[in-house]
């Protein structure tokens, strides 16, 4: 079975437009709503992040995760890197350190803040002058917090952000020695450097050398009492000062010894080089004389020879004149033998007289 009467249809648009109405509305204004809080949003989230800070020297010393330390009068400074995290500009008007014995160190740059852009970080400096006084100075390691004063890029508001001291980030505690505590400090890193380049146990070999160095060491042991026992710093330096004196008089000591003794080993050397030519002068003048004595021998002996051949020159010429002799002689003997044979064969052959 169908309705056909459509009566009620009239009333229940009506209302469903009416319904309809509403809800555009409802959403147009918090749409409106919407809109206009989140610019304010974004102003009022102009938050600035205080990043891993840095302290610069000239500090005593700084171990990385625990302390930093300078020295009274000195300065002091720290590197603190603000960024902005949002999309609007920030101005940075002061950035300024507070320590534990509530003093405030402070960058003022209220007269030309320094503007970061969204996503950009600066470095700020704060420095200042260690005070030991004011430090109370000595063993103890202050901790601090840093805070960032900043305004929006229209200077409408002005909001600050602070990072406590933290060592979970391995941020450093802030140190300040007295001028006594940091000459004693350094004066005993000199002194332990001079025994770690010239150890006494191996390096001095000189009496008066070693008996400086022995002085040397009580000195530093009188120091390091001094500094860790009664903390007298100026005792301490006093020690520490007279240690490191007496152990350069102690390598000046061994220098000199170590010359002496070179200068001692050359003039041996020297000695008994000259006692060395010495010989081999009187050597060459031996080998010399026998040269004289052998040149005269050769001299008599090339005489002898000179002599010899004239003997043997005289005595082929006696032989040559007693050949000559002996055949003349012969000849003459020859001659006489035949003219008697002669005489004899003519006084045999000589027809005989008619008697």
């Amino acid at each position: 079975m169908f309705v056909t009467d459509k009566s009620y249809i009239r009333p229940l648009t009506i209302s469903m437009f009416s319904k309809v109405r509403k809800m555009r509305k409802t959403t147009v204004l918090f749409l409106v709503l919407v809109l206009t809080l989140v610019p304010m949003a974004l102003i009022n989230q102009a938050k600035a992040d205080i990043q891993q800070w840095t302290w610069l020297p000239p500090y005593i010393s700084k171990v990385d995760g625990s302390y930093v330390i300078y020295k009274h009068g000195t300065t002091a400074s720290l590197v603190v890197p603000v960024k902005n995290d949002v999309v609007t500009l920030m101005n940075v008007s002061k950035v300024y350190i507070t320590f534990d014995w509530n003093a405030n160190k402070t960058l003022d740059l209220s007269a030309s803040p320094k503007q970061i852009k969204s996503g950009a970080t600066e470095f700020f400096t704060v420095s200042f002058t260690a005070d030991a006084a004011e430090a109370i100075s000595g063993s103890l390691q202050h901790t601090y917090d840093v805070t960032a004063v900043y305004v929006n890029a229209t200077g409408g508001f002005v909001d600050k952000l602070t990072k406590a001291w933290d060592a979970l980030a391995n941020d450093l505690k802030f140190v300040v020695y007295s001028t006594d505590q940091a000459d004693t400090l350094n004066l005993a890193k000199e002194y332990t450097s001079y025994v770690s380049n010239f150890p006494p146990a191996t390096y001095f070999t000189g009496a008066e050398a070693k008996k400086l160095v022995r002085q040397a060491q009580i000195a530093a042991y009188l120091g390091n009492y001094y500094y860790n026992t009664t903390v007298d710093y100026a005792s301490s330096r006093t020690q520490y000062t007279a240690a490191i004196n007496l152990y350069s008089q102690a390598l000046v000591a061994e220098e000199e010894y170590i010359a002496a003794g070179q200068a001692a080993s050359l003039n041996t050397t020297m000695t008994n080089n000259a006692a060395t030519k010495t010989e081999a002068d009187a050597d060459m003048k031996l080998a010399e004389a026998a040269k004289t004595e052998a040149d005269a021998a050769l001299v008599e002996a090339n005489a002898a020879v000179i002599q010899a051949n004239a003997t043997v020159k005289q005595a082929d010429a006696a032989l040559t004149n007693a050949y000559g002799f002996y055949f003349i002689g012969l000849g003459f003997a020859l001659g006489w033998s035949f003219m008697g044979i002669g005489v004899i064969i003519y006084a045999w052959k000589k027809p005989k007289p008619a008697a």
